[in-house]
């Protein structure tokens, strides 16, 4: 139900929007039309009671007299429409809204004249007869709209004389300038009503209320003449003042909702007064005025389609000549005859495409078969002269490189190799730390040794055997944990031995040295065997682990992969540890027996130097995975299984520890 109000309330408003830009736009049209046709309708004095100043418009209106008929009426009948537009909306104090009180006054006193003309010519004076009901509905409309501008003076009066002088104007001279204008407008609007009263009561005894009616036969029987009267009012301000203070001003402001139309309250509906009934004349002259206003905008419409309708009826007649036809019968063999055309083509590539797919995977099959051969023969056979192969440098028909020729100039390059490099510098390594080890226990030993010559001899005989277990402990402790705490505890349990100087330092230093070696090889066969698979790949000469993290997800649009990922300064290897599943089935793509020879195949490698973009994603909803960009079109999406703090710290090692990468930023990491 909320959803449904908020869903009705949000169309209200946009409907309202809507319509007050349609008001804007009617009211800015309006006053451009008018101000354009003031030029040839209105003479050089703007006096309606001069002769020359009727005769002017009066000969403009009745030369579009015969289209009074019509849905758009006449011109008179147009430009009254128009005034009313503004009048409705313009403000009540402003130069606009004075100007179309005048222009509605002249337009009015013209309607009158031939209202007149039409009475003289069918002799009657009946109000809302067939020649004068279009004018008559108008001066009806003239009266409705002056009697709520009225009203609006009135309040705009009531406003200003209340409120502080510098509340709505910046000086007193413009307050008064305000002030007159509203009076001269209240002035005009009560002119265009008496003249409407004078000229046409027929119309408005039966098309108002008795009690509307009433109300504004008092309101204009109490009109004076102008003269001075006490405090510098005159008499025209003080009739303005009791004319607005009117019954019929102040009063019916109402409207009845009929049919989606308004119908004001002083508009003869069938209302009771003082036991009289009054007739529905006035609400029958409203609808039909609401029609003639819907015939104009559909008339307008049609004004406008018309010349797309007659172009469209040109373009169809056109169409169904035989030139026209016999054009669209060849167009339509053209175009099946290329659609065919390219329907073979693009079979025939495919063809020839899987053919060569075919092929190539055959020869590929027939030399991994002999490269297994010559492995398998190289590595069980001592006697076996092994030849070694390269790719030929004479291409097929399709320029390609696909067949292998013997390398009669191999070269190993076996003293060049990665693993010799690196055993020498862990055998330097190796030795330099027995070396600074052996000094510090040396340094250690001579020192504990001194203290105890200094020390009495019963007290280190009482405290032998404590010291003695507690340095057996250490002894141990220190062997096994790779010489990680000091030395002092063990040499102190030699010097208590009773030997010499000189052979319990050699004794130790075969110990620490046999030590030292043993857990550098232990630590060298760890890593080695960890991450032997990734040297089967080429290492750079200066290249050398960061860090290793396993339980790493290889996923690509096919399947996934499960395996352990090395971060090196240079490159990023992959070893597949499971078996690779298929996204779709979730079943495992290659056979157990398989397995050995498929990892070794699958191990990959991507160059650090050739990354772009690192971007931060999330797999099964969880942000715990990367995808890396590289410049030869190649993309590595990982996830790591350990959570965001192992993808964190894997881009922490890659941005601050690869000496080959561009710097790159972790991008959409959410």
């Amino acid at each position: 139900g909320a959803k449904k109000y908020s869903a009705s309330s949000s169309e209200d408003e946009m409907r309202a929007r809507k319509r007050q830009g349609y008001r804007m736009m009617c009211v800015t049209l309006s006053s451009q039309l008018l101000s354009l046709l003031d030029a040839f309708i209105f003479p050089d004095s703007l006096d309606t009671s001069l002769p020359a100043s009727q005769l002017h418009g009066l000969a403009l209106v009745r030369s579009t007299e015969p289209r009074l008929g019509q849905a758009q009426g006449p011109l008179l009948a147009s430009l009254l429409r128009l005034s009313l537009v503004l009048l409705s909306h313009l403000e009540p104090s402003s130069v606009k809204f004075l100007q179309c009180c005048g222009r509605l006054r002249c337009f009015l006193h013209w309607a009158l004249e031939l209202i007149r003309e039409s009475v003289a010519l069918g002799g009657y004076s009946a109000a809302f007869q067939e020649l004068t009901a279009p004018l008559d509905r108008l001066v009806l409309a003239v009266v409705l709209q002056c009697h709520r501008a009225l009203a609006k003076c009135s309040n705009v009066l009531k406003e200003i004389e209340s409120s502080p002088s510098n509340k709505y104007f910046s000086s007193s001279d413009l307050r008064q300038k305000n002030y007159r204008r509203l009076f001269r407008a209240t002035f005009e609007l009560r002119e265009i009503v008496l003249a409407a009263y004078r000229g046409r009561n027929e119309v408005l005894r039966s098309a108002l209320s008795l009690q509307a009616y009433e109300a504004l036969q008092a309101g204009l029987e109490e009109i004076t003449a102008p003269n001075r009267q006490k405090g510098g009012v005159t008499a025209r301000e003080a009739s303005l003042r009791a004319f607005m203070t009117n019954s019929w001003v102040q009063g019916f402001h109402d409207v009845e909702i009929k049919d989606d139309l308004a119908i004001p309250e002083q508009v003869s509906n069938g209302q009771m007064y003082r036991g009289r009934l009054s007739s529905t004349r006035g609400c029958v002259a409203i609808e039909e005025l609401a029609f003639e206003s819907a015939s104009i905008i559909d008339e307008y419409n049609r004004a406008l389609d018309s010349p797309f309708e007659k172009y469209c009826e040109d373009q169809r007649q056109w169409a169904e000549t035989d030139a026209v036809r016999d054009l669209e019968y060849e167009g339509d063999l053209s175009v099946k005859r290329l659609g065919q055309g390219h329907r073979n083509d693009l079979v025939e590539i495919n063809r020839l495409a899987s053919l060569r797919a075919d092929s190539a995977a055959n020869r590929w099959d027939a030399i991994d078969r002999l490269s297994s051969w010559v492995d398998y023969y190289a590595k069980n056979s001592d006697n076996l002269n092994v030849r070694h192969w390269k790719l030929s440098r004479h291409v097929d028909r399709l320029h390609r490189r696909i067949l292998l020729v013997p390398n009669r100039h191999y070269v190993s390059h076996d003293d060049a190799s990665y693993e010799g490099t690196l055993g020498r510098e862990r055998e330097r390594n190796t030795k330099r730390l027995s070396a600074q080890t052996l000094r510090q226990a040396r340094k250690s030993f001579y020192d504990d040794v001194a203290d105890i010559d200094n020390e009495d001899p019963d007290d280190n005989i009482e405290e032998y055997g404590e010291i003695s277990s507690r340095n057996n402990d250490a002894q141990n402790d220190s062997i096994s944990s790779g010489m990680e705490k000091p030395t002092s505890e063990i040499e102190e349990n030699e010097g208590m031995s009773g030997r010499s100087d000189s052979e319990t330092a050699s004794d130790w230093d075969q110990a620490l040295t046999a030590s030292n070696e043993a857990l550098v090889d232990d630590i060298d066969s760890d890593e080695k065997d960890a991450n032997a698979w990734a040297k089967s790949f080429i290492w750079s000469a200066r290249e050398h682990i960061v860090q290793s993290f396993d339980s790493v997800l290889l996923v690509t649009l096919r399947s996934l992969t499960e395996g352990q990922l090395l971060l090196t300064t240079h490159n990023i290897y992959f070893h597949p540890t499971e078996d690779e599943i298929n996204v779709m089935t979730r079943e495992k793509m290659s056979h157990p027996s398989k397995r050995r020879r498929d990892n070794e195949r699958r191990d990959k490698r991507w160059r650090l130097s050739r990354l772009t973009e690192v971007h931060g994603r999330r797999y099964m909803l969880r942000a715990q995975a990367l995808e890396l960009f590289f410049a030869d079109a190649q993309e590595l999406f990982i996830n790591f299984n350990g959570g965001a703090k192992i993808r964190d710290n894997f881009y922490a090692k890659l941005r601050h520890n690869c000496k080959v990468c561009k710097p790159v930023t972790l991008k959409g990491c959410m």
